[in-house]
């Protein structure tokens, strides 16, 4: 996870707040605000601020992950647990500013030229316990009440790892009723020949991790 750096001579007092990529400061001796990054390439999208009527983005340039999981490529393990790292990774980030991304699947996760997973599409997503504006498909759906917790996204972390891992999501060519059902009644996919990712992903859907930093650490040390 990004670690928060202070530019030379400022300290958390002085900042003004943060976001997915960086921290802003106020340097009172020159009445300025300073845009300082987080350390490391985050793995979100980059938000490069407005344009005209819009917002700038950073480009990725491959596929949305699902596509890039569907077209039948020989995908090596290693890019499969970068991936679920980088993914995790972006989630802790997010949930350490309070924002819980509320929809994420493999169609929300991007690669860039490098093979880098990149989380975005954050629009409906809750920040500082604001209603999100978004509902997940059935697949990543957590079958709890409150759609502010956590667990929302790592629940659909456990669902978005298993996708990584199979090339299909949950419970895959059955209704979105069906899904439901099967969540709600704590039926999970069986993952035990996935090994200990599989174990990850249960982990995930059976609310076992408190953070998403919980998920990145066995995700680190099993590998």
């Amino acid at each position: 996870m990004a670690q928060i750096r202070f530019p030379r001579g400022l300290k958390m007092s002085d900042c003004l707040g943060g976001g997915l990529t960086g921290m802003a400061y106020l340097d009172e001796t020159s009445n300025t605000v300073i845009k300082y990054p987080h350390e490391g390439d985050e793995p979100a999208i980059d938000y490069y601020g407005p344009f005209d009527l819009g917002i700038r983005l950073e480009f990725t340039s491959l596929y949305y992950l699902r596509q890039y999981l569907q077209i039948g490529n020989e995908i090596d393990a290693k890019y499969r647990l970068q991936w679920s790292q980088q993914i995790t990774s972006a989630l802790a980030f997010g949930h350490s500013m309070s924002v819980i991304h509320g929809g994420l699947t493999c169609h929300n996760i991007s690669l860039d030229d490098k093979q880098n997973a990149k989380l975005f599409d954050f629009g409906g997503s809750s920040i500082d316990g604001s209603e999100p504006l978004i509902v997940v498909t059935a697949s990543h759906r957590w079958p709890g009440n409150d759609d502010k917790s956590i667990q929302v996204d790592l629940f659909a972390l456990g669902s978005a790892l298993y996708e990584i891992w199979t090339g299909n999501p949950p419970f895959h060519g059955l209704s979105e009723v069906e899904i439901t059902t099967r969540f709600k009644q704590l039926e999970v996919p069986q993952t035990q020949s996935l090994g200990a990712i599989g174990g990850v992903m249960r982990g995930c859907w059976q609310g076992r991790f408190a953070s998403a930093d919980d998920v990145l650490n066995p995700l680190i040390v099993f590998y």
